[in-house]
């Protein structure tokens, strides 16, 4: 770890429910007897994380500690790479998590602990992670995202949407996700939908996708058991239409995975996904809204420097 690097902290108040918020003193304090030479940036509103990530490194900044969720770490990471520049190599990203769900942490073994994660960070045992970018065509309107943990579609994005509503009712914790999964339910309707993966068309009556780069979304739901961060490809889950005995008999089995053995659940790896439907499908990624259409996913292998929990993450020794 570099002496005089000055860390670049953004700490999004409003992560966790307020949590955020709540706990700036003692994130403070953390940063202050760690004795990293850091600066405080205070996210003010949606999309603020996205501008301050890109001002920041646009002027030179290199490293950088996300304090708060999954959703704050999305817009950050977006910052990064709709401003980098020459020095984009040399980023490296930590986490201070603060969310709610906070998946992301869960596949590179950081514990959701202020004072432990620092230590990791402290650490600083760094891989160089895949990133995704996925363009999203609605109503004759292109846009484009990079995310770095999963992008989910029908079923998850619904979930996704539900969920940030209640978050922002002030709901918090697993209840958050448990009756996201359940309202989103009884709301959703499968549709005929063509998924293309690296040329391959396989045409489904989805009831959801989720394309991972990380193995866990929805609180702790490993979606995507066989996704490797590191390994240049998407993992894909790929859920057709399920009954109501279908959700009770895999609702545990998704949080460790073992509902992919179901007959209705096929997984694929590959480097492009299109995603097209008979009629306007939801979108997410990294737990972030994208709105209804069509979508197209690339694997950008090896672009962001992330710090990890070496004592947990296996795969990379």
């Amino acid at each position: 770890m570099k002496p005089d690097v000055c860390w670049q902290v953004i700490l999004n108040p409003h992560a966790g429910c307020g949590k955020g918020g709540r706990d700036k003193a003692k994130i403070d304090s953390i940063l202050n007897y760690s004795g990293l030479r850091y600066c405080m940036h205070e996210s003010e509103y949606a999309g603020h994380a996205f501008v301050l990530a890109k001002d920041l490194v646009i002027n030179g900044s290199t490293h950088f500690i996300v304090a708060g969720g999954d959703g704050t770490l999305n817009e950050i990471v977006n910052g990064i790479f709709n401003g980098k520049n020459s020095q984009c190599d040399q980023i490296v990203l930590g986490m201070l998590p603060v969310g709610t769900g906070n998946d992301w942490i869960r596949t590179f073994g950081i514990p959701d602990h202020y004072q432990m994660a620092m230590d990791i960070i402290l650490k600083g045992k760094a891989v160089v992670q895949d990133v995704g970018l996925v363009e999203h065509t609605e109503v004759g309107r292109n846009k484009s995202w990079f995310f770095v943990n999963i992008a989910g579609f029908g079923f998850d994005a619904m979930v996704a949407a539900r969920a940030n509503n209640l978050k922002n009712n002030g709901m918090s914790g697993l209840r958050v996700y448990i009756e996201s999964f359940l309202w989103s339910y009884f709301n959703h309707k499968a549709c005929q939908t063509s998924v293309v993966i690296d040329g391959e068309k396989l045409s489904v009556n989805l009831f959801s996708a989720s394309v991972g780069i990380g193995k866990f979304n929805g609180g702790g739901m490993m979606q995507v058991p066989d996704a490797n961060p590191v390994n240049g490809y998407f993992h894909i889950t790929i859920i057709r239409n399920l009954g109501i005995w279908g959700i009770l008999q895999n609702f545990l089995k998704l949080y460790n995975g073992t509902f992919i053995r179901d007959y209705r659940v096929s997984t694929h790896t590959g480097k492009q996904v299109q995603l097209t439907a008979e009629k306007p499908i939801s979108g997410e990624v990294d737990g972030e809204s994208m709105g209804n259409g069509s979508f197209n996913l690339q694997i950008i292998p090896h672009q962001l420097r992330v710090i990890y929990g070496e004592d947990k993450f296996k795969m990379l020794e």
